[in-house]
């Protein structure tokens, strides 16, 4: 739990690093997230982590119910907090988005081990909760990086990313309207040089590649040829390989 509490806050500090170096015509650079730019990626970023913060603290989100019992949707919800973001100035975007990362991180630490908390339709243990932040930190986080010809630096925290797109494939699978893979074993090339093994050591399927080709085919960000350099053999390989994603939302 601390470890990737700690991996949350050093992800959220490396997207931040890059966003102070950041001129305002950069805040406003288009990223490959259609119809988002630098400062909406992170106004997302923020606004989720006041979110989770809410869940963490209070084991609901009464922003959200609120939102959504006056007959809103969280698309709108969404696009309320994008506007809020494109009011402020680039260095007060900054601001929030640092303030929700160590607040979250506070909060998550004081939740009692062994509870689970409601993230959408599922309620996951509080490793998952943070794992998923640290995720969707880290794969907005490419968007930025991209949208400013900045190359980011993969590094161990990828590790999690990996493990999140690996125990989501069934979810993955079950919004295609797919049966679900049988079991899948992963081995990838890490930043340090070693070799990840995740997953059953018996496994039918086999994915082989780098961590970071694996974790931006399961963030959808495979922009550079990621998803063709995997390998895989097995009944389920190319299957996998097309269709891991590792987060909540409808197919991309």
């Amino acid at each position: 739990m601390g470890e990737i509490v700690s991996d949350f806050v050093a992800e959220s500090d490396a997207l931040g690093a890059l966003l102070a170096t950041l001129s305002d015509e950069e805040w406003l650079a288009p990223t490959p997230a259609a119809g988002w730019d630098v400062r909406d990626s992170v106004t997302h970023i923020a606004f989720a982590n006041e979110l989770a913060d809410e869940i963490a603290r209070t084991g609901r989100s009464e922003f959200m119910e609120t939102a959504l019992a006056a007959g809103g949707s969280l698309d709108a919800l969404e696009r309320e907090h994008l506007e809020r973001g494109r009011g402020m100035a680039p260095a007060a975007v900054l601001a929030w988005f640092a303030g929700t990362v160590r607040s979250l991180a506070d909060s998550v630490r004081r939740v009692p081990r062994g509870e689970r908390l409601q993230w959408g339709p599922m309620k996951m243990s509080v490793t998952s909760f943070m794992t998923a932040r640290l995720m969707e930190t880290w794969a907005h986080g490419l968007d930025c990086f991209e949208a400013v010809g900045r190359e980011p630096v993969d590094t161990e925290r990828l590790h999690h990313v990996a493990h999140l797109g690996l125990s989501t494939l069934p979810y993955a699978f079950m919004v295609r309207g797919l049966p679900a893979p049988g079991a899948v074993r992963l081995v990838l090339d890490a930043p340090d040089g070693s070799t990840w093994r995740l997953g059953y050591a018996s496994a039918p399927t086999i994915i082989e590649g780098t961590a970071g080709d694996w974790c931006r085919a399961a963030v959808r960000r495979d922009r550079r040829g990621e998803r063709a350099r995997l390998r895989g053999i097995g009944p389920d390989a190319a299957a996998v390989i097309e269709n891991a994603q590792s987060y909540l939302a409808a197919p991309t």
